[in-house]
Protein backbone atom coordinates (compact mmCIF):
# COMPACT_ATOMS: atom_id res chain seq x y z
CA UNK A 1 0.00 0.00 0.00
CA UNK A 2 2.61 2.30 0.99
CA UNK A 3 4.22 1.46 -2.49
CA UNK A 4 1.62 2.37 -4.18
CA UNK A 5 1.44 4.96 -2.81
CA UNK A 6 4.53 6.77 -3.35
CA UNK A 7 4.64 5.61 -6.39
CA UNK A 8 1.12 6.55 -7.67
CA UNK A 9 2.32 10.50 -6.25
CA UNK A 10 5.50 10.61 -7.76
CA UNK A 11 4.03 8.73 -11.28
CA UNK A 12 0.93 10.60 -11.04
CA UNK A 13 -1.05 8.08 -11.79
CA UNK A 14 -4.84 8.09 -9.98
CA UNK A 15 -5.05 4.10 -11.11
CA UNK A 16 -2.36 3.72 -8.35
CA UNK A 17 -3.98 6.01 -5.73
CA UNK A 18 -7.15 4.34 -6.16
CA UNK A 19 -5.48 1.10 -5.76
CA UNK A 20 -3.64 2.02 -2.58
CA UNK A 21 -6.67 3.86 -1.01
CA UNK A 22 -8.25 -0.01 -1.92
CA UNK A 23 -5.44 -1.10 -0.12
CA UNK A 24 -5.79 0.92 2.71
CA UNK A 25 -8.83 0.23 3.06
CA UNK A 26 -8.43 -3.36 3.36
CA UNK A 27 -5.16 -3.10 5.65
CA UNK A 28 -7.98 -1.04 7.49
CA UNK A 29 -10.55 -3.77 7.36
CA UNK A 30 -8.52 -6.51 8.19
CA UNK A 31 -7.48 -4.86 11.02
CA UNK A 32 -11.21 -4.43 12.31
CA UNK A 33 -11.63 -8.19 11.41
CA UNK A 34 -9.27 -9.06 13.88
CA UNK A 35 -11.11 -7.62 16.39
CA UNK A 36 -14.31 -8.27 15.84
CA UNK A 37 -12.96 -12.15 15.25
CA UNK A 38 -10.89 -11.31 18.76
CA UNK A 39 -14.06 -9.92 20.47
CA UNK A 40 -16.39 -12.55 19.18
CA UNK A 41 -14.65 -15.22 21.63
CA UNK A 42 -15.54 -13.42 25.07
CA UNK A 43 -18.47 -14.50 27.15
CA UNK A 44 -21.66 -13.89 27.24
CA UNK A 45 -23.14 -11.55 30.23
CA UNK A 46 -26.77 -11.22 31.29
CA UNK A 47 -27.41 -7.87 29.45
CA UNK A 48 -25.41 -9.23 26.44
CA UNK A 49 -27.15 -13.44 26.39
CA UNK A 50 -26.26 -13.78 22.77
CA UNK A 51 -22.31 -12.59 23.30
CA UNK A 52 -20.42 -10.58 20.77
CA UNK A 53 -21.21 -12.49 17.82
CA UNK A 54 -22.27 -9.85 16.01
CA UNK A 55 -19.42 -7.54 16.31
CA UNK A 56 -18.51 -9.66 12.68
CA UNK A 57 -21.37 -8.48 11.31
CA UNK A 58 -21.01 -5.17 12.00
CA UNK A 59 -17.36 -4.89 11.30
CA UNK A 60 -18.32 -6.13 7.42
CA UNK A 61 -21.18 -3.12 7.44
CA UNK A 62 -18.74 -0.66 8.11
CA UNK A 63 -16.05 -1.97 5.57
CA UNK A 64 -18.75 -2.16 2.85
CA UNK A 65 -19.97 1.69 3.57
CA UNK A 66 -16.08 2.79 3.86
CA UNK A 67 -15.77 0.82 0.41
CA UNK A 68 -18.90 3.35 -1.10
CA UNK A 69 -17.12 6.04 -0.08
CA UNK A 70 -13.81 5.70 -1.50
CA UNK A 71 -15.57 4.70 -4.93
CA UNK A 72 -17.51 7.91 -4.93
CA UNK A 73 -14.27 9.75 -4.18
CA UNK A 74 -12.30 7.90 -7.08
CA UNK A 75 -14.76 8.38 -9.76
CA UNK A 76 -15.19 12.23 -9.17
CA UNK A 77 -11.39 12.57 -10.12
CA UNK A 78 -11.48 10.13 -12.47
CA UNK A 79 -13.90 11.95 -14.65
CA UNK A 80 -12.12 15.00 -14.20
CA UNK A 81 -8.91 13.50 -15.25
CA UNK A 82 -10.74 11.84 -18.02
CA UNK A 83 -11.06 15.03 -19.83
CA UNK A 84 -7.81 17.02 -18.65
CA UNK A 85 -5.24 13.55 -19.05
CA UNK A 86 -2.07 14.40 -17.87
CA UNK A 87 0.88 12.34 -18.60
CA UNK A 88 2.38 9.74 -16.09
CA UNK A 89 5.12 8.29 -15.68
CA UNK A 90 4.56 4.68 -16.48
CA UNK A 91 8.49 2.79 -14.91
CA UNK A 92 7.49 3.66 -11.25
CA UNK A 93 3.77 2.79 -11.98
CA UNK A 94 4.53 -0.81 -13.19
CA UNK A 95 6.67 -1.68 -10.92
CA UNK A 96 4.52 -1.13 -7.85
CA UNK A 97 1.25 -2.16 -9.37
CA UNK A 98 3.38 -5.92 -9.57
CA UNK A 99 4.56 -5.44 -5.90
CA UNK A 100 1.13 -4.87 -5.31
CA UNK A 101 -0.32 -7.90 -7.32
CA UNK A 102 2.11 -10.26 -5.56
CA UNK A 103 1.26 -8.81 -2.36
CA UNK A 104 -2.29 -9.19 -3.31
CA UNK A 105 -1.86 -12.54 -4.42
CA UNK A 106 -0.08 -13.75 -1.22
CA UNK A 107 -2.63 -12.42 0.84
CA UNK A 108 -5.42 -14.27 -0.76
CA UNK A 109 -3.28 -17.34 -0.51
CA UNK A 110 -3.87 -17.04 3.21
CA UNK A 111 -6.67 -15.92 3.49
CA UNK A 112 -8.22 -19.29 1.35
CA UNK A 113 -6.56 -21.59 4.15
CA UNK A 114 -9.01 -20.04 6.78
CA UNK A 115 -12.15 -21.33 4.66
CA UNK A 116 -14.53 -18.71 3.22
CA UNK A 117 -18.06 -19.83 5.48
CA UNK A 118 -17.10 -17.09 7.60
CA UNK A 119 -18.43 -13.49 6.39
CA UNK A 120 -15.75 -11.37 7.74
CA UNK A 121 -12.92 -13.67 5.98
CA UNK A 122 -14.65 -13.84 2.93
CA UNK A 123 -15.20 -10.10 3.16
CA UNK A 124 -11.81 -9.27 3.19
CA UNK A 125 -10.90 -12.17 0.87
CA UNK A 126 -12.78 -10.16 -1.77
CA UNK A 127 -11.29 -7.16 -1.22
CA UNK A 128 -7.58 -8.64 -1.58
CA UNK A 129 -8.81 -9.96 -4.80
CA UNK A 130 -10.09 -7.26 -5.50
CA UNK A 131 -7.13 -5.05 -5.10
CA UNK A 132 -5.38 -8.12 -7.38
CA UNK A 133 -8.03 -7.13 -10.05
CA UNK A 134 -7.17 -3.42 -9.25
CA UNK A 135 -3.66 -4.07 -9.48
CA UNK A 136 -4.01 -5.86 -13.23
CA UNK A 137 -6.14 -3.24 -14.36
CA UNK A 138 -3.03 -1.05 -12.98
CA UNK A 139 -0.68 -2.75 -14.94
CA UNK A 140 -2.56 -2.92 -18.49
CA UNK A 141 -3.49 0.56 -18.54
CA UNK A 142 0.75 1.27 -17.45
CA UNK A 143 1.29 -0.83 -20.38
CA UNK A 144 -1.21 1.25 -22.93
CA UNK A 145 0.50 4.41 -21.35
CA UNK A 146 4.05 3.78 -22.26
CA UNK A 147 3.79 1.80 -25.53
CA UNK A 148 0.77 3.67 -27.18
CA UNK A 149 0.33 7.07 -25.11
CA UNK A 150 -2.93 6.92 -24.24
CA UNK A 151 -3.25 8.54 -21.33
CA UNK A 152 -7.08 8.25 -20.74
CA UNK A 153 -6.53 4.37 -19.70
CA UNK A 154 -4.91 5.50 -16.40
CA UNK A 155 -9.16 7.26 -16.04
CA UNK A 156 -10.56 4.03 -17.35
CA UNK A 157 -8.38 1.63 -15.09
CA UNK A 158 -9.78 3.69 -12.33
CA UNK A 159 -13.33 3.57 -13.35
CA UNK A 160 -12.85 -0.25 -13.51
CA UNK A 161 -11.37 -0.69 -10.04
CA UNK A 162 -14.22 1.70 -8.62
CA UNK A 163 -16.70 -0.53 -10.35
CA UNK A 164 -15.48 -3.99 -8.74
CA UNK A 165 -15.40 -1.84 -5.55
CA UNK A 166 -18.81 -0.79 -5.50
CA UNK A 167 -20.44 -4.33 -6.66
CA UNK A 168 -18.23 -6.12 -4.11
CA UNK A 169 -19.61 -3.81 -1.28
CA UNK A 170 -23.24 -4.47 -2.33
CA UNK A 171 -22.71 -7.70 -2.13
CA UNK A 172 -21.51 -7.27 1.47
CA UNK A 173 -23.34 -4.66 2.89
CA UNK A 174 -26.44 -6.83 1.42
CA UNK A 175 -25.82 -10.21 2.92
CA UNK A 176 -24.75 -7.69 6.92
CA UNK A 177 -27.95 -5.87 6.52
CA UNK A 178 -29.84 -9.10 6.20
CA UNK A 179 -28.15 -10.68 9.15
CA UNK A 180 -28.68 -7.50 11.06
CA UNK A 181 -33.02 -7.74 10.16
CA UNK A 182 -32.63 -11.07 11.13
CA UNK A 183 -33.64 -12.35 7.74
CA UNK A 184 -33.86 -16.11 6.68
CA UNK A 185 -30.80 -17.54 5.85
CA UNK A 186 -30.52 -17.61 1.90
CA UNK A 187 -28.61 -21.30 2.20
CA UNK A 188 -31.58 -22.72 4.11
CA UNK A 189 -35.08 -23.42 2.73
CA UNK A 190 -37.97 -22.46 5.07
CA UNK A 191 -40.45 -24.75 3.47
CA UNK A 192 -38.27 -28.12 3.76
CA UNK A 193 -37.61 -27.47 7.53
CA UNK A 194 -41.09 -27.07 7.78
CA UNK A 195 -42.24 -29.86 6.36
CA UNK A 196 -38.97 -31.81 8.15
CA UNK A 197 -40.40 -30.57 11.65
CA UNK A 198 -43.89 -31.69 10.78
CA UNK A 199 -42.22 -35.04 9.48
CA UNK A 200 -41.03 -35.92 13.31
CA UNK A 201 -43.17 -38.54 15.43
CA UNK A 202 -45.71 -36.83 17.47
CA UNK A 203 -45.58 -33.56 15.93
CA UNK A 204 -48.84 -32.29 14.33
CA UNK A 205 -48.45 -28.43 13.38
CA UNK A 206 -45.63 -26.04 14.09
CA UNK A 207 -46.71 -22.04 14.14
CA UNK A 208 -44.80 -18.74 15.23
CA UNK A 209 -41.79 -20.71 13.65
CA UNK A 210 -38.39 -18.02 13.13
CA UNK A 211 -35.55 -18.38 11.64
CA UNK A 212 -32.81 -16.34 11.82
CA UNK A 213 -28.43 -15.98 11.81
CA UNK A 214 -27.20 -14.92 15.06
CA UNK A 215 -23.27 -14.49 13.12
CA UNK A 216 -21.46 -16.09 10.13
CA UNK A 217 -22.13 -20.09 10.43
CA UNK A 218 -24.46 -20.01 13.23
CA UNK A 219 -28.33 -20.30 12.82
CA UNK A 220 -31.14 -20.22 14.96
CA UNK A 221 -34.63 -20.93 15.26
CA UNK A 222 -37.67 -21.08 17.37
CA UNK A 223 -41.20 -22.03 17.40
CA UNK A 224 -44.31 -23.48 18.94
CA UNK A 225 -44.95 -27.16 18.45
CA UNK A 226 -48.20 -28.90 18.92
CA UNK A 227 -47.76 -32.54 19.80
CA UNK A 228 -50.22 -35.37 20.34
CA UNK A 229 -48.93 -36.50 23.91
CA UNK A 230 -47.14 -33.48 26.16
CA UNK A 231 -45.96 -36.47 28.26
CA UNK A 232 -43.57 -37.45 24.88
CA UNK A 233 -42.02 -34.63 24.77
CA UNK A 234 -38.66 -35.18 25.87
CA UNK A 235 -38.70 -37.45 23.11
CA UNK A 236 -39.37 -35.22 20.47
CA UNK A 237 -37.72 -32.26 20.96
CA UNK A 238 -34.42 -34.69 20.84
CA UNK A 239 -35.70 -36.28 17.34
CA UNK A 240 -36.57 -32.83 16.07
CA UNK A 241 -33.20 -31.23 17.32
CA UNK A 242 -31.25 -34.06 16.18
CA UNK A 243 -33.09 -33.66 12.66
CA UNK A 244 -32.15 -30.24 11.89
CA UNK A 245 -28.86 -30.39 13.05
CA UNK A 246 -27.93 -33.43 10.88
CA UNK A 247 -30.23 -32.11 7.52
CA UNK A 248 -29.82 -28.48 8.28
CA UNK A 249 -27.11 -27.78 10.50
CA UNK A 250 -29.28 -25.95 12.69
CA UNK A 251 -28.43 -26.35 16.58
CA UNK A 252 -29.16 -23.69 18.64
CA UNK A 253 -33.08 -23.98 18.82
CA UNK A 254 -36.03 -22.98 21.51
CA UNK A 255 -39.45 -24.56 20.89
CA UNK A 256 -42.06 -24.63 23.17
CA UNK A 257 -44.65 -27.50 23.41
CA UNK A 258 -48.68 -27.30 23.12
CA UNK A 259 -50.77 -30.11 23.35
CA UNK A 260 -52.58 -31.03 20.10
CA UNK A 261 -56.56 -30.44 20.69
CA UNK A 262 -57.91 -31.27 17.53
CA UNK A 263 -58.53 -28.72 14.06
CA UNK A 264 -59.43 -26.21 15.68
CA UNK A 265 -56.20 -25.84 18.33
Amino acid sequence: MLVELVAGLLSGSLALLADAGHMFTDASALALSLFAAWIATKPATPGKSFGYYRTEILAALVNGVALWLLVILIYVRACYRLQHPPEVLTGPMLVAAVLGLAANLASSRILARAGTRNLNIRSAQLNVLGDALGSCSVILAGLLMRFKGWWQADSLASFFIGFFIAVNSWVLVKQSIAVLLESAPDHLNTDRILQAIRDVEGVREVHDLHLWTITTGLEAMSGHLLVEDLAKGPQVLETLNRTLAERFGITHTTFQLELYRGENS
